[in-house]
């Protein structure tokens, strides 16, 4: 009877789901919401590489995927050892200790709520557009719509996951399906497929699109957040890891070899430096002007998705330091009927509403917001990746006890680590193009950044002296897996 009511207990207050590999990874794929990937960013990326070396645009995403690829080696294999969530936060308190765990938490926080906010502004563009220019309707300000958006995803970050994780696989089935109809457009109609290039790494053209391709890959760290409320974790997750990011490197490797197939080599960049934010429509269009109609009001179901998804982490991220203390207690409730972090959901949604109110006065538009806010999400998702890729490397050195290969413990996380570096540097040289801000708002958006990362750190070391309770709990310590 006690080991019932026990268990019991533990049930109630622990996130419930039976997500599998096909609903993690169209979760993963949601994050960067692949209709407005392919129509307003890769087609950008033509332009901001130029000339010739636009035909590299394609070999960016090789290389992301092998960096990725490389670092997901050894992170799978720390996932399949150690069994508590929490994503990259209970990753690094694992390899680099405490201190080192909470500043990835506080970036991570910072990331996921700031590359979030990128949708409300974002989704107001498209929808004015679509209800203007196919639906002939009214004008409605931006932020009416961004508030709207805000409210329809919170209502469903609040429910249980699977509910999530049913629509998204179903937007993402129509999206991926559009995208494809695209691709054959592009390859049947364009010249064939086209031949592409290694492009210098050296240009700054080369590592703008290196920092934005690599934010298309950032949701994979879904699969082990969500351990909790996954079928079988210890499958399921190395699994979704691997198929989210060869899949979704494939996925846009072929969309942006579609665009240079179209156009041509020798004209890719010219033609979508004058219409990148149309190029992709105007190719739909060569096949149906109806279809070009329907993908433009998809568009907005896509970001929906996308900001679906990142609450839906920025949201464990909040219940899990609720749940070790470092954070207000009351973020780690869950929820008695549909088993989620209600609490965690609404106070994502609600920072989100606070921060769009206070850019309102600022007069600034959605078409200058929403570049910023995904460049200092990026930021902070790049630094966290970072910190998580040497703490695969030092988990292993200091647990030598597990029988797995040299590899896939050191050689692979390492040569990792290093791209991961390399990306890392050139977010800091072109921070201001990453974030569209530049002068003193630059220098003043990057020192936030740091002084959050830092405080993260400082923080711990509080805790550690002033509330050794709490300090130890830090990183899921006292979390008793389902598999255990």
């Amino acid at each position: 009877m006690s080991n019932n009511m026990n268990e019991n207990t533990l049930n109630v207050d622990r996130l419930q789901g039976h997500m599998g590999v096909g609903a993690l990874v169209m979760s993963v794929l949601a994050f960067s919401g692949p209709l407005l990937t392919v129509s307003a960013f890769i087609a950008l990326y033509y332009s901001i590489m130029g000339g010739h070396e636009a035909a590299g645009v394609p070999t960016v995403y090789i290389y992301v995927t092998l960096v990725l690829f490389l670092f997901a080696i050894g992170f799978s294999k720390m996932g399949t050892v150690m069994q508590r969530p929490g994503g990259f936060y209970t990753y690094v308190t694992e390899g680099l200790g405490r201190n080192f765990g909470l500043t990835t938490a506080f970036s991570a926080i910072g990331g996921y709520i700031f590359i979030g906010l990128f949708a409300p502004p974002c989704i107001a563009l498209y929808t004015q557009n679509a209800i203007e220019n196919i639906f002939h309707g009214p004008h409605i300000h931006w932020y009416i719509i961004a508030m709207i958006s805000v409210l329809i995803t919170t209502f469903f970050a609040y429910r249980r996951i699977d509910l999530s994780a049913t629509i998204l696989f179903w937007v993402m089935l129509f999206e991926s399906a559009a995208i494809f109809i695209f691709d054959g457009i592009c390859f049947q109609h364009g010249g064939g497929f086209e031949s592409i290039i290694v492009p210098s790494i050296t240009t700054s053209g080369f590592g703008v699109v290196l920092l934005f391709a690599v934010g298309n890959f950032f949701g994979f760290e879904a699969t082990v957040i969500y351990r909790e409320e996954c079928r079988d974790p210890q499958k399921t997750i190395p699994r979704a890891t691997f198929i989210a990011v060869i899949g979704i490197g494939a996925f846009y490797f072929l969309a942006a070899w579609a665009f240079l197939s179209f156009y041509g080599a020798d004209k890719v960049a010219d033609e979508l430096g004058t219409n990148a934010a149309t190029g992709f429509m105007d190719i739909l269009g060569t096949f149906s002007k109806g279809f070009a109609d329907v993908i433009s009001c998809l568009i907005v179901t896509s970001l929906l998705a996308s900001q679906l998804s990142i609450q839906n982490v920025a949201t464990r991220y909040l219940y899990t330091l609720g749940k070790d203390g470092v954070l207000p207690s009351f973020l780690g409730k869950v929820h008695h009927k549909h088993h989620s972090p209600y609490v965690a959901a609404t106070t994502a949604g609600v920072v989100w509403a606070i921060v769009l109110t206070i850019s309102l006065p600022t007069g600034k538009g959605p078409d200058y917001l929403y570049p910023l806010f995904a460049g200092i999400g990026e930021f902070f998702l790049v630094m966290c990746v970072f910190l998580a890729s040497l703490a695969v490397i030092a988990y292993f050195r200091k647990n030598t006890q597990f029988n797995f290969s040299l590899w896939s413990t050191l050689i692979a996380p390492a040569l990792g680590a290093i791209g991961v570096a390399f990306v890392l540097i050139k977010a800091v040289l072109n921070f201001n193009v990453l974030t569209n801000a530049s002068g003193i708002y630059s220098v003043i958006i990057f020192t936030a950044i740091m002084l959050l990362a830092i405080g993260g750190y400082v923080y711990a070391k509080y805790l550690q002296k002033a509330k050794p309770e709490i300090y130890g709990r830090i990183g899921r310590q006292d979390f008793v897996g389902k598999e255990e």
